[in-house]
């Protein structure tokens, strides 16, 4: 039995009194909150959830074939996971709740890319195989449209305000060619701009204040050589700068207040740092073997970095976990096989213990936590007091559900 965890089975007394005698103030108790990281791994099948807090992985959740893009979803309540292989093209919907898979949504050819528009009513899907960019209706969960953009599209993103989608067009994604990147403009799904950039684009992020639109440029996937970035300025949509980084980036991540850039260069085994207003490389991160996909939590004190393993390698691979405040790497935590995209969750999910989701948690709802965690009822009574989610209901898991009753649910 895991420290904190109730044992199934075993009357405790002494557990129930502590959690719901006397009106004891417990909220000084209550669990810290701690962000869910979602990894997408492409030859297990699977999103791996890592604790935030323990940088431990607490579950293994099935989605399709070779998973490849993942994304949080604004209000923190489904993740989407692209499935991309060729005999699946579909994106796996998983309750942040229940910790499943729960839908999925068919889009184009070999899908890749997935990102949120900020009002998370829409969500949009490269097709690298397409050459297209689906358009899904979140509340449905259906593809509601299709758009044609440039060759073998991989990363895209979407600005803050939610208007338009940055589309990095890789062109060939076996041979070193001049890209573009196709702006979307989400009003009615046309393209009014399609920018030149480096060679072989793979990944786009967009600073904080929407003014700009980073691309890293990847040489090639099947030949090393140089990378850079190409820094597009949003209102002229025409690259303002182009910075050298090392071998063949993949994935770029700005931190919260703007300040830093993150890009993995997967020959080099190495995160940059770049300084974003002084558009210059100040530091580099030595992380495992193939860093893909990188992701900066949302108080941009952490960067956790997938460490893929090489093109042609299956196996075991590891997420590096970089603390900002002086880029060194805090813990490597290890995964399954070939580990490719990173998604940061919240810090706070719907509130713990509130099992109806009415915003109230209620007596009965805490005794409903107190019967799952002595193992009297199943989970799926309340999945809102799982908070990790790992089948089982723990004792921290249980104060902050009496916290959430007696100072009211985190607005």
């Amino acid at each position: 039995m895991t420290d904190g965890q109730v044992s199934r089975g075993r009357c405790k007394p002494a557990l129930i009194s502590a959690l719901l005698g006397g009106g004891v103030v417990l909220w000084a108790l209550a669990a810290q909150a701690r962000p869910l990281v979602y990894v997408s791994e492409k030859h297990s099948n699977d999103a791996v959830v890592i604790d935030g807090a323990s940088n431990t992985v607490v579950d293994h959740i099935g989605v399709g074939a070779s998973p490849s893009g993942v994304a949080v979803s604004p209000d923190g309540q489904s993740v989407y996971v692209v499935n991309a292989s060729d005999h699946a093209n579909n994106v796996s919907v998983l309750d942040v709740i229940e910790g499943r898979a729960v839908d999925t949504i068919g889009v184009g050819f070999e899908p890749l890319g997935v990102a949120f528009n900020p009002d998370g009513h829409s969500a949009y899907v490269a097709n690298t195989g397409g050459g297209t960019v689906s358009v899904i209706d979140t509340a449905a969960k259906e593809s509601t449209a299709t758009v044609r953009v440039g060759a073998s599209p991989a990363g895209l993103a979407v600005t803050p305000d939610g208007r338009f989608v940055y589309v990095c067009n890789a062109q060939d994604l076996n041979n070193a060619r001049a890209g573009t990147v196709s702006v979307i403009d989400t009003l009615d799904n046309s393209v009014p701009a399609t920018i030149k950039v480096g060679l072989n684009p793979f990944a786009v992020a967009i600073t904080p204040d929407g003014r700009e639109a980073w691309v890293v440029n990847s040489h090639s996937l099947q030949a090393v050589g140089e990378g850079s970035v190409s820094v597009i300025d949003v209102a002229t949509n025409s690259v303002a700068t182009t910075i050298g980084v090392g071998r063949n980036p993949l994935g770029i991540a700005i931190t919260p207040d703007g300040t830093k850039a993150y890009v993995t260069d997967f020959s080099d085994n190495q995160v940059d740092v770049i300084d974003v207003a002084g558009r210059a490389v100040t530091n580099t991160v030595d992380v495992g073997h193939g860093p893909l996909g990188v992701a900066v939590t949302a108080d941009g004190r952490f960067a956790y970095v997938a460490n893929r393993q090489p093109f042609g390698f299956t196996g075991p691979g590891d997420v590096s976990v970089i603390d900002t405040a002086d880029d060194s790497v805090i813990a490597t935590v290890n995964v399954g096989n070939n580990p490719t995209s990173v998604a940061i969750g919240p810090t706070a999910l719907a509130c713990a213990g509130d099992c109806d989701g009415n915003g109230v948690v209620s007596v009965n709802e805490l005794l409903i936590g107190v019967n799952i965690a002595l193992g009297t009822e199943s989970v799926d009574r309340c999945r809102a007091a799982d908070r990790v989610p790992d089948g089982m209901v723990s004792v921290s898991e249980l104060l902050t559900a009496v916290d959430n009753s007696l100072v009211g649910c985190p607005q």
